[in-house]
């Protein structure tokens, strides 16, 4: 009687393909193990990208994730995953392609190129003693993979795990509902849907920025607010730790910023210098002035006295 297939056997014996070429061409070498690791793990999740319809009028076959959901694919942090996909970019094993606003980028694993040169290495291996030594290696990686990378790659999971569509963007979600269901202004919406990769590598609530526009919109205009939220988005360096704290300081410098522009310019006040002697009281001898006609002998007598007066003036 033959044996019956066990579902753990079954199990035990699913492994990831590797391509044998990433050790044989110049092209792959320099990539480290763990973006080797990766395409294997996202070669072997074809699968459910045809099982979602991910594939394009070309029929081309495409992964709809975010950096989170890759961590959560490969195992590993979201520095680590970002890393990765440079690797593999650079090497023209992975493309990116932007859908517009709201969309996921779709990302197409592409095929290893091999020479005629890779095919001799792989057939017929140099000597046994090299062969060794690269099971050595193989062995020694192995091994560092499991103690000394934990804290930055952690060992990769083998499990396959299916995803919904529901499930692939919480972030595209949620902003979605806000502009279906809040007055949350459109500009507000067109920053968070051009910062969508922000908000999902640093697990933002989107929610928490609409609570926070709501609470502020009486202390900036809608603009001014939007600009203070896009420059908190894409200025911010590392992680952005709380969301509140980030827009209130922002609404704050923007508020100081305003104030310095708006405070009015003072003018120079234009003052004139008097003659002292215009300020002198008239002297007991020097007659009131009369609201009466002089004649011409009287007014002549009158200028006589005031140009001699004049004239001792200047003298001193």
């Amino acid at each position: 009687m033959t044996g019956k297939y066990n579902i753990r056997e079954e199990a035990a014996q699913r492994f990831y393909r590797l391509p044998k070429v990433f050790f044989t061409n110049e092209r792959y070498k320099k990539l480290s193990n763990d973006a080797k690791i990766a395409f294997a793990i996202l070669q072997d999740r074809l699968d459910l990208s045809i099982k979602n319809d991910w594939f394009d009028e070309e029929g081309n076959i495409y992964f709809l994730y975010a950096n989170q959901q890759l961590s959560d694919i490969l195992n590993c942090s979201k520095p680590t995953v970002i890393k990765i996909k440079k690797e593999l970019h650079q090497a023209e094993l992975l493309e990116e392609k932007r859908m517009g606003l709201s969309q996921s980028n779709r990302l197409y694993l592409l095929k290893p190129v091999a020479e005629i040169s890779d095919a001799k290495q792989v057939d017929e291996p140099k000597e046994e003693s090299e062969t060794l030594g690269a099971q050595q290696k193989l062995k020694s990686f192995t091994s560092r993979n499991q103690h000394s990378l934990l804290q930055e790659v952690k060992t990769f999971n083998t499990n396959d795990t299916d995803l919904n569509k529901t499930d692939l963007n919480e972030t595209e979600i949620k902003i979605n509902q806000l502009r279906e269901k809040s007055n949350l202004p459109e500009v507000i919406i067109q920053v968070l849907v051009k910062n969508k990769e922000r908000l999902i590598d640093d697990a933002i609530e989107v929610q928490d920025i609409a609570n926070h526009y709501f609470a502020h919109q009486d202390v900036l205009t809608l603009h001014q607010y939007a600009d203070a939220l896009q420059y908190s988005l894409e200025r911010t360096p590392g992680r952005i730790k709380s969301i509140t704290a980030r827009l209130t300081k922002a609404v704050e410098d923007k508020k100081k910023w305003l104030g310095i522009q708006t405070q009015p310019i003072q003018q120079p006040v234009r003052t004139e210098r008097v003659p002292d002697w215009l300020h002198e009281p008239r002297s007991p001898e020097e007659p009131p002035e009369t609201q009466e006609t002089l004649s011409p002998e009287e007014l002549a007598a009158e200028k006589a006295k005031l140009l001699l007066k004049l004239a001792k003036r200047k003298s001193t």
